[in-house]
């Protein structure tokens, strides 16, 4: 009787465990709520060294060092023409706006060496932040799975996303967007 109730007891025991060590899986980790808390936001690093961090989500683009201004996000590559034909209309319109509009490049090509990024960007004097690293495929997938170039997004000041560009942006609509906004 006695080694019965050992072995019930036992079976219990190891039961109870097991359904404990259930529960234990199902419960995310600190790391992985964490993880999963940071996973809209991007620490996007400037050629020049500079930390732009924004969140996005749902059309929604947050940031601190972007706050308040009307936001392009330009995802180019060096090696597109499209591209190169942007340059000189954002680089126009950043200096027409100077306190309502900035434009945000997200470097999305192979990787390249600093330096024959940096001799582009001489190249075609650009005026504006460019951006190098990690971050800018995990941006790119965010958007939808960038899968051509350029593609450029308009935000307002309050962060929402009001226009998609597929191909060249045309410098009147975007002049007209800005002016729009700006009012």
């Amino acid at each position: 009787m006695k080694y019965l109730i050992v072995l019930i007891s036992a079976m219990f025991f190891f039961t109870a465990c097991d359904d404990a060590q259930t529960v234990v899986k199902e419960t995310p980790s600190f790391s992985e709520l964490k993880e999963k808390k940071n996973e809209n936001v991007y620490n996007l690093i400037t050629t020049e060294g500079k930390k732009i961090t924004l969140e996005y989500h749902k059309d929604i683009l947050t940031s601190k060092d972007l706050n308040g201004k009307i936001v392009l996000i330009n995802f180019f590559a060096t090696w597109c023409p499209p591209c190169k034909e942007e340059i000189p209309i954002f680089n126009k319109l950043v200096k027409k706006y100077p306190n309502d509009f900035v434009v945000l490049s997200i470097l999305f090509q192979d990787p390249i060496k600093m330096s024959a990024l940096k001799e582009f960007m001489d190249e075609y004097k650009m005026t504006f932040d460019v951006t190098v690293g990690a971050d800018n495929a995990k941006l790119a997938k965010a958007f939808n799975n960038i899968q051509r170039i350029p593609e450029s997004y308009l935000f307002t000041q309050d962060g929402v996303m009001i226009e998609k560009f597929l191909g060249a942006v045309e410098e009147e609509s975007l002049d007209y967007l800005i002016e729009k906004l700006k009012n």
